[in-house]
């Protein structure tokens, strides 16, 4: 039956001519840099709504985890649709969610109706990615996936910095609710491109696809039952652990060291060209090296950096120690992405399987500055940084443990 499945999926493939292929990843590569971009403008425009709407920055705070929340609540039944009915269609719901958020914000004169956007806005966000990346399994060849992973990731970066550096400006010029009204206007220009180009383009329907991924049907308890992918499970859940919160906690770290506010920007840009750089550079390496001796070797070497960047009191090494730090803590996605996929190639459910290592990630995502800043508040923040790479160091042993079970079962076959 298995082996059924796979041939009926190696059809699929050759039935997609690689013009489609390329018009395929091109239009998910585009959606991935305006679902990041619209993330973060949407944070960026938080300071406008609080100062015109009167929030507390607990109502703030409150606002930014319905983000957070949603990886944890809708991965999984995003999982299940998308394979029900075909994830291209979710991608388009996610679309028009975007349009909808943006244009209940900009009709917001209330916190609770501003609760509402913002809740309609993360169904599009915590969809998005579960499903992009069960996508770019299916449609780019094995030998290559590190590379797409990773471009893929980082043309998400791409986006945020792009949409971050106007966004403020047009909102402090014209109001928020008005460049709320703006994105609202992009959205539907970018739903009607994106049905345009994918009925022009595409040479198999989503009814096909879900016809054959119902000839082997697999639920999620048969998925979790597969002990490698446990263990990419366990790398994936400590390794965001160790590297989801960084971000948050460096700026305080940094006032610690006696850094001028006034540039802590300049820091976090530092970070932030780090993870694009990571994202890109390690992609690569896990196409041409084995991926779970690139993981563990980006992972010790954040461990190393982590500490270098926390007992370091130059401003120079530290911006250095910064970039680094941020191209290995956000450099490891491509390589989690190729860990999934190889763990379940053997059915190919990609929508499920990716519905339930965004949960993973999510829950490690969420704990992560709760944990950090407790023990920060606690023992001192430079013990929440050393957690961090304790965190990192159980990635690690996960890893190993992956890779010495991986390398029994070819053994086997």
């Amino acid at each position: 039956m298995v082996e059924h499945t796979v041939r009926d999926r190696e059809v699929v493939s050759s039935s997609l001519t690689t013009p489609t292929m390329k018009n395929n990843l091109t239009q998910i590569f585009t959606l991935h840099f305006f679902n990041d971009g619209f993330l973060a403008s949407i944070v960026l425009l938080l300071p406008f709504i609080a100062k015109n709407l009167n929030l507390s920055l607990t109502q703030v705070g409150f606002l930014s985890s319905i983000f957070s929340l949603s990886g944890i609540l809708i991965s999984l039944p995003v999982g299940y649709l998308s394979n029900r009915f075909g994830a291209i269609k979710i991608l388009i719901f996610t679309i028009i969610f975007y349009c909808l958020g943006f244009l209940f914000t900009g009709l917001s004169h209330s916190y609770i109706f501003l609760v509402f956007a913002f809740f309609i806005m993360s169904v599009a966000f915590g969809s998005f990615h579960p499903i992009s990346f069960s996508l770019i399994a299916k449609w780019t060849k094995k030998e290559k996936l590190g590379r797409t992973a990773g471009d893929f990731t980082a043309i998400g970066e791409f986006g945020r910095i792009c949409f971050s550096s106007f966004v403020s400006y047009i909102a402090f010029t014209i109001g928020w609710q008005k460049t709320s009204f703006i994105y609202v206007i992009i959205s539907l220009i970018l739903l009607i491109i994106f049905l345009f180009s994918h009925f022009k383009n595409e040479q198999i329907t989503d009814e096909e696809a879900v016809k054959i991924n119902n000839q082997k049907q697999i639920n999620f308890i048969e998925i979790i039952k597969n002990k490698n992918f446990l263990l990419v499970l366990l790398v994936n859940f400590f390794d965001n652990l160790a590297s989801s919160a960084l971000f948050i906690f460096l700026p305080f770290l940094l006032i610690l060291k006696g850094i001028n506010p006034s540039v802590l920007g300049a820091f976090t840009s530092a970070f932030f060209l780090g993870n694009l750089i990571g994202k890109m550079g390690l992609g690569r390496l896990t196409d041409k090296f084995n991926n779970t001796k690139v993981f563990i070797a980006a992972e010790f070497l954040m461990v190393i950096f982590i500490l270098l960047l926390t007992h370091s009191n130059s401003v120079v090494f530290i911006i250095i120690f910064s970039i680094i730090l941020g191209s290995l803590t956000m450099g490891t996605v491509p390589i989690r992405t190729t860990m999934v996929t190889e763990t379940n190639e053997h059915h190919g459910v990609y929508e499920k399987v990716f519905a339930i290592t965004s949960f993973i990630a999510s829950l490690a995502s969420a704990l992560a500055p709760i944990i950090l800043g407790r023990v920060a508040d606690l023992y001192g923040i430079i013990n929440s940084f050393n957690l961090s790479a304790v965190f990192a160091l159980f990635a690690v042993l996960s890893a190993y443990i992956y890779s010495r079970k991986k390398s029994a079962t070819i053994d086997l076959l």
